[in-house]
């Protein structure tokens, strides 16, 4: 039997060495970009969430009356029930023309005086983000 020489072992064991280094960095690779991926949608997450909360103290601040509404989060009153604000990639207030994400905020009166409100945040595809419903008490009813 033929013995490998010295020099082809040493090249045999810096290709294996080099095999185990690149798939090493093909799978941190892939997790890094998996982390990269979860860390953008963690952020906008975070700000859908205060987004929305701010609007949810919006509501609670106007006692339910969102004719008032658009003054307070810089939002267009889409019908008496509706209303949109426009977000842009830093989250600011915008133009529905230079808006990313959407905020809609529509709002049902129930009996008792109570009325719901649901805040839905919106990618531009058009997928929700991110939902929450709240209810305000009201004395006097509401038509």
């Amino acid at each position: 039997m033929k013995k490998l020489s010295r020099t082809r072992l040493f090249l045999l064991e810096m290709l294996v060495n080099l095999l185990i280094f690149v798939i090493g960095a093909a799978i941190c690779f892939a997790t890094l970009s998996k982390a990269y991926s979860l860390s953008a949608f963690s952020r906008v997450l975070t700000k859908a969430h205060i987004a929305t909360e701010n609007a949810a103290m919006a509501f609670r601040a106007a006692n339910g009356d969102i004719t008032t509404m658009p003054d307070i989060l810089n939002g267009t009153l889409i019908n008496p029930n509706k209303m949109q604000v426009w977000y842009d990639k830093n989250w600011n207030t915008c133009s529905k023309e230079d808006g990313i994400y959407l905020l809609e905020i529509i709002t049902s009166y129930e009996k008792y005086n109570i009325i719901n409100c649901n805040l839905n945040i919106y990618e531009p595809n058009g997928e929700s983000i991110l939902e929450l419903s709240i209810s305000e008490y009201k004395n006097e009813v509401q038509i």
